[in-house]
Formats: structure tokens, sequence, C-alpha cells
């Protein structure tokens, strides 16, 4: 992989085997793929078998795949004000970090939490607690990532400045992380819509979290207008995002080491080429 190499992937199925979804991303001509460790629709899963680990490893080393990212599940809501919510969730985090410290994944992408009416600030404070928690004795190098959001319902982590009170409180930082995801800054009124527009945002970004903390962009366009605050993805071209943004992502300079990860709304993995090949030829 030469100078030339450009940090692009999707989401892709671990289906029939957690190898598959690097064969998939193969396929698609990925440089960087995401995957879920698990099913995510559940809180437990079993301990990954000493040859399926190989499996992966071994099928990412013959591959062009050089950056995996993991997601978590997205019932977790370590910020939940229901005790067995809170439980449950860091249960399931801890196991999410251990399965992708198996797997020497060196990401894992985190939604931060939703304080359902208990108050943004106290649920921000519980977040870096169970950051601090999981991250203690956490044995590995993956990081969490934490996701900006669409402050969809009492979803935080809306606003930069949630990411940084999150960061800023935890002891364990080192190990924390940001992913920014175009859909959910511009759903929470981050205007990324022109050139001048986009320039502000990422100098935000960079003055209240820091670009050196930022470690995956999720590219998506949305369904929504600015400042809806809801969460619905678009295929890239086709929502209320300008072709252009996409454009000033992949030739920025700032993000060219940052996998950029599609998330966009396919009814089969592979139609996904197409907005690989469509952001890979923007690329001056």
């Amino acid at each position: 992989m030469g100078k030339k190499t450009i940090f692009l992937g999707a989401h892709t199925s671990i289906s029939g085997g957690l190898y598959k979804a690097i064969e998939e991303g193969e396929k698609l001509g990925c440089t960087t793929i995401q995957i879920f460790t698990k099913s995510s629709r559940s809180w437990h899963a079993s301990k990954l078998k000493e040859e399926n680990i190989l499996k992966f490893k071994e099928t990412q080393k013959k591959s062009n795949i050089k950056t995996i990212i993991a997601h978590t599940s997205y019932l977790i809501n370590i910020g939940s004000p229901n005790k067995d919510t809170e439980k449950k969730s860091i249960d399931a985090l801890k196991l999410e970090l251990e399965r992708c410290q198996d797997l020497e994944i060196p990401y894992l992408v985190l939604h931060p939490g939703a304080h359902l009416k208990s108050g943004e600030e106290k649920c921000l404070e519980q977040i870096s607690k169970n950051l601090d928690f999981v991250l203690k004795n956490a044995s590995g190098k993956t990081m969490i990532l934490l996701e900006t959001t669409a402050g969809q319902g009492t979803n935080v982590g809306y606003k930069f400045e949630h990411l940084k009170e999150i960061r800023d409180k935890a002891k364990e930082k080192k190990k924390i992380g940001t992913c920014l995801d175009t859909c959910h800054i511009f759903s929470a009124g981050y205007d990324i819509s022109t050139p001048t527009e986009y320039k502000k945002v990422i100098q935000t970004f960079d003055k209240i979290i820091g670009l050196k903390n930022l470690k995956a962009i999720h590219l998506n366009d949305s369904k929504t207008n600015l400042n809806s605050r809801k969460d619905q993805h678009e295929n890239i071209g086709k929502g209320y995002i300008p072709l252009k943004t996409f454009s000033l992502i992949m030739n920025d300079k700032r993000l060219k080491k940052i996998p950029k990860i599609l998330e966009t709304p396919v009814k089969k993995v592979d139609e996904h080429k197409v907005e690989i090949d469509l952001l890979k030829d923007m690329v001056k």
C-alpha cells in the first residue's frame, strides 16, 4: 500500500463467520471495514473459539484490509438511569472489548448513551465513570471511540462538548477516541453543506475535541435536513448533504489516514461498491 492508499470501506456482514466480513470487504474494494463482532441485537455471546480468531487474522493478513473497526451492539446504554440496563450495558461493553482484543481490532465504536430524562449532565458523568470501570482492567490496545450522535430522543453526544466532557472526566482518556458521523453531525446542527461551513465545523471539532483524537469517520448522507435531530442515513448524493462535502472530506489532508466507513442503507452489501467507487473518484 503506497502513498495513494485511500482508507475507505463499509460496514460488512459477519454472517457465516467473522472472516466472511473481510472477504466481503475485499470484493467491494475496501481498505478498511467495520463489523459487529457478535449479534447486534443480543446482550450476550459465547467466547470466541481459537480457530475462528486465527481464521480471522489470517484472512486479514492476506487481504487489502488494513484497518478493521468494530461497532458495539445498539442495546448498550452505559448512561442509562435504569440500574439493570446500566449493569447489562457495562457487562456487554466489557465482553465486546474482550472480543476486539482477541481479534486485535484497534477500535470499538460506541454510541455514548441516552439519559432517558435523568438529565444530560448526570448522564455524561455516568458514561465517564463507566468507561473508566470497563477500560481500567482492559489488557489490550483496543480504544473505545465515542460516536457523534444526531441528538435523537434523549441521546447525548450531539454536541462536540459532550464528547470532550466525557473524555475530560475519564481517567482512562488514552483509551478513548472519537468517531465522527457526517449524517449525525449534520442532523445535530453542524452545517457542513458548503466549503466555508465545512471548514468552520472541522476547526470547531479540532478546537473542542482535537483532530488527533479522531480515529474513524462514518460517511453517511442524511435523509433529513440540517438540525432535524433525526438519525436517518441516506445513500451518498441522495440526501441533504451535498456531494461537494464528501469530496471535501475525501481530499482533506488532515483526514487522509483516518478510516472512512459507509453505513448507508443498501439491500445488498455489494451495492456499496457504487458508493465506494464514487468516493474514490473524488480524490484528486
